[in-house]
């Protein structure tokens, strides 16, 4: 007779009564403290330069946040396509790399800042565009709810969301977490309607398969 019992969870899965508050900020301060160049691709993100210059997505013009912005690759190249970017982090390492990728680029046809800024704290006017690449899995998957009630605080109706989702693929128990599709609209589909997911966004080599795309519209 087969076994009822549950199986073990699997690396990055959590049990019931696991799912406990957990901050993760010391393992993205000794991730930047190391150089903070594991997740670095040393450019803007292909899949949102793939969605801009090959899909010709139109976005909303206005103020544009950049959460999780890391060293301020993809908030430099929407400032030089003409948003008007603050892209922020907790992390000042990473917001020191930032500022100094700002630097050294020269006149933007947009606005470009940066700030060490807790995400959930975020106090400003509302934006009509926000992207990010990789903030859903960097925090506790106990703050997934929260993430998807700050942008619709932070967003103004219709404005747009783009979310790249990554790693889809499991990895072990410190973040970034395995994420979902399913996951991510659970927690979205209260405050925005989908518009575009892209499961096959272009990305660098070695990514096939564990990066995905989405675009939102804010209710």
């Amino acid at each position: 007779m087969p076994s009822t019992a549950p199986p073990p969870p699997m690396a990055n899965e959590l049990l019931p009564g696991q799912l406990v508050q957990k901050d993760h900020r010391r393992d993205w301060e000794e991730y930047w403290a190391a150089g903070g160049t594991e997740h670095d691709q040393q450019g803007p993100a292909e899949a949102l330069r793939e969605l801009l210059e090959d899909h010709r997505w139109l976005l909303p013009r206005g103020r544009c946040l950049v959460a999780g912005c890391g060293r301020g690759h993809d908030a430099l190249y929407l400032a030089k396509r003409g948003h008007n970017c603050l892209g922020i982090d907790f992390c000042d390492a990473a917001i020191a790399n930032a500022q100094k990728l700002l630097d050294s680029a020269g006149a933007l046809p947009g606005k470009l800042t940066f700030a060490v800024q807790d995400f959930f704290t975020l106090s400003s006017p509302r934006f009509t565009l926000a992207y990010e690449y990789g903030l859903f899995s960097a925090i506790h998957p106990s703050q997934r709810q929260r993430w998807a009630e700050t942008y619709a605080r932070l967003i103004v109706p219709q404005g747009t969301l783009i979310v790249l989702l990554y790693p889809l693929i499991r990895r072990g128990q410190s973040p970034p977490y395995r994420v979902t599709m399913a996951e991510c609209e659970t927690h979205l589909k209260r405050y925005f309607v989908l518009v575009r997911v892209d499961p096959n966004c272009r990305c660098i080599e070695g990514q096939e398969g564990n990066e995905l795309l989405s675009v939102w519209k804010r209710l």
